[in-house]
């Protein structure tokens, strides 16, 4: 391994690491206890950052290409609520759910990617709609009852082990499929550029389609992991159903931020492991669920303020030494004459 390979896989780590160690030094401080000091504070931190980070993993296929699928938090709903009770009536259990709900999840996700790529809705308008349609679809088929995940035959969705395992095989394949296949070397020129990539044979509208597909089932994934950890799934109404994916967009940001030292899936799991120990600090010092969510929308408002700002410096330096040099060959040429 060489030392720039070492050197980034040191820096991503180092990321949470270094949030784990402030928020375990002001816990300390102003509660007199750790952030995770349970085995019950540890399954439950496992499980809530397995959940963000598959909503985040989802969110990056569509919004890294500049489209936001304001529909995915009704997909995760939908898919998780029919999906889910299908497989129960049948008497699969926990795989079963799982099955059904990834497939009705990559189901809802390309019926929107048809619709996007067919006729062309902007996607923000076209998110808000099928939203409203899938949450619709959750509540009628459930008759508002919507998932209830269990007992006996379901127990081993809510086992943390069963977690780690869905999670880390899913930000292997998304890693295998942005680093090593053609999908994800049309997705890097696609981000550079649309027009230049379509003109260069990528077929942008095909790749938009199973952008939406793969994201669906990813969502789906959290939606069964987040039922079984409450124990039941509502079906809500009135656009309602997309605050989970909305809290997970800083999440997807700072993991596209820490890639440069690692890859996409890398840097998007080590953000949300990150985000979720600032959570789970602040909740141990006893603020507020609507103070962490300011803080957190806060912090999410810096971070891009940052990104947008990054190479100000860089760029006002390059200007002046340009100045300077073209100032410079002003006066070696009036001294010349």
């Amino acid at each position: 391994m060489n030392k720039t390979k070492l050197k980034n896989i040191l820096i991503t780590i180092a990321i949470p690491l270094c949030m784990w160690l402030l928020l375990e030094t002001l816990c300390r401080i102003i509660m007199g206890r750790g952030v995770i000091v349970t085995s019950l504070d540890f399954n439950n931190f496992v499980r809530g950052a397995g959940i963000s980070t598959c909503v985040a993993l989802a969110l990056s296929f569509n919004l890294g290409s500049g489209r936001f699928d304001l529909s995915l938090g009704a997909q995760r709903m939908a898919a998780t609520i029919v999906g889910g009770n299908i497989a129960l009536k049948l008497g699969l259990g926990s795989v079963g759910v799982m099955v059904f709900a990834l497939a009705f999840g990559l189901i809802f996700g390309a019926l929107v990617g048809l619709i996007f790529v067919t006729f062309r809705v902007p996607p923000m308008v076209l998110g808000v709609g099928m939203a409203l349609i899938y949450e619709c679809v959750a509540f009628a088929s459930s008759n508002g009852n919507g998932l209830q995940l269990f007992g006996k035959g379901v127990e081993r969705l809510s086992d943390m082990t069963v977690t780690i395992v869905v999670v880390a095989i899913a930000t292997l394949v998304v890693a295998i499929i942005y680093q090593y296949t053609t999908f994800g070397f049309h997705m890097r020129a696609i981000q550079g550029s649309q027009r230049i990539a379509s003109n260069s044979g990528i077929n942008i509208f095909l790749h938009a389609f199973l952008c939406y597909s793969f994201a669906g089932g990813l969502v789906a994934v959290s939606g069964v992991f987040d039922t079984a950890f409450k124990g039941a799934m509502k079906a809500e109404l009135g656009f309602s159903s997309n605050t989970t994916v909305v809290a997970s967009c800083f999440a997807m940001f700072l993991g596209k931020y820490i890639a440069r030292w690692s890859n996409d899936s890398i840097g998007i799991l080590s953000a949300t492991v990150t985000l979720k120990m600032l959570d789970t600090g602040m909740m141990v010092m006893k603020l507020g669920t609507n103070t962490v969510q300011l803080i957190n929308m806060l912090l999410f408002l810096i971070f891009l303020i940052f990104r947008a700002n990054e190479n100000f410096a860089r760029k006002r330096q390059l200007k002046a030494e340009r100045i300077k040099e073209a100032q410079e060959k002003r006066k070696r040429l009036a001294t010349a004459i």
